[in-house]
């Protein structure tokens, strides 16, 4: 049964030191197989659903160039990996040449550790892992996806037909803000402190301070050819996806995350909390060792730290409006 050597693949995992739980997870969310402590079915189901929503993420943010996603915090780590192509594994060189269509995107391992876990043997043994259980998946031809119900329009009408109980009537809209103010002072220190950074970090990219709300503040460009608008798309998908695993971080083992590590193929990106925001670093594979990046982004952070907090906070600098009034004033020229 395909089921029984995918638990044979995950009992792999959980053998290394530190490792507690590895569970193979269809991307919409469904656990096909774990491994590991004693989990209730509820739990299981809550892992799967929570890593599901981080992962889909981190798939929108870098598509197909995303690794895994690595989650860090006091009490544990989260791993997830995801049944990656490759030009090195003859399944995928057969598929390729013979034309046929790999879905294995859909499926993603989720691995929770202890804090102190060796990363670089859960690593070893994930990618071996995930190259049996996608042998597994390809071979068997296997779908884990459930049936769905099919409906007719007329059932389709009826069931819309349910959601339409409530009475139309006016809304206003109650909005409470709260934000930084840079001045042009801070905004100088802060781009002095990406320079100083970029001198450590040979082979950064580009990086990005952003607030509460995924709303763009700072931005440092040193290599490549990325936007305006692309620094837009990057810091609200980055808040999103901080925002979304520190809401599951908790849920599944009461903890925040500190930092969150996406490795793509070319490339890393960190993301960490600063403040109510997050910041986001990019830096492309080369000289420099994941384990250094690790160990300086640490000590720039707390630097970064302190300039952000000089920046004066508004409070509820709008008390509420009505919405439709507002736009009624806006006129384009």
């Amino acid at each position: 049964m395909p089921v029984d050597q995918i638990k044979i693949s995950l009992e792999k995992i959980k053998q290394v030191n530190g490792v507690e739980n590895a569970v193979l997870t269809q991307r919409d969310g469904n656990p096909i197989q774990s491994a590991g402590i004693w989990l209730s079915k509820d739990e299981i189901f809550n892992i799967s659903s929570a890593t599901s929503a981080i992962y889909n993420l981190g798939l929108h943010l870098h598509p197909n160039e995303l690794k895994y996603i690595l989650l860090e915090g006091k009490s544990s780590k989260i791993l997830l990996a995801p049944l990656k192509n490759s030009l090195d594994d003859p399944i995928d060189r057969i598929m390729i040449r013979q034309g046929i269509q790999n879905q294995n995107e859909e499926f993603f391992i989720a691995i929770t550790s202890t804090p102190k876990v060796n990363l670089g043997g859960i690593f070893l043994q994930t990618r071996e892992s995930l190259r049996e259980i996608k042998r597994t998946l390809v071979l068997t031809g296997e779908s884990f996806k459930p049936p769905l119900r099919r409906y007719n329009e007329d059932q389709i009408n009826q069931l819309l037909n349910t959601f339409n109980t409530k009475e139309e009537t006016g809304q206003f809209n109650l909005m409470h803000l709260g934000s930084f103010s840079f001045s042009e002072n801070t905004l100088k220190k802060i781009h002095q402190s990406y320079q100083k950074l970029s001198m450590s970090v040979i082979d950064l990219l580009h990086t990005s301070i952003t607030i509460s709300g995924g709303f763009l503040v700072s931005t440092y460009l040193k290599e490549g050819t990325f936007s305006e608008l692309d620094f837009e798309h990057e810091a609200a998908m980055s808040y999103s996806l901080y925002s979304t695993a520190n809401r599951c971080a908790w849920l599944l083992k009461k903890m925040n995350v500190e930092s969150i590590l996406l490795e793509c193929v070319s490339y890393y990106q960190f993301i960490t909390p600063l403040g109510d925001g997050v910041f986001t670093l990019a830096v492309k594979k080369g000289s420099q060792k994941l384990g250094l990046l690790r160990l300086i982004l640490p000590r720039f952070l707390i630097v970064l730290d302190n300039v952000v907090k000089e920046a004066k906070i508004i409070d509820d600098p709008i008390k509420s409006f009505e919405l439709k009034e507002l736009i009624g004033h806006i006129s384009v020229k």
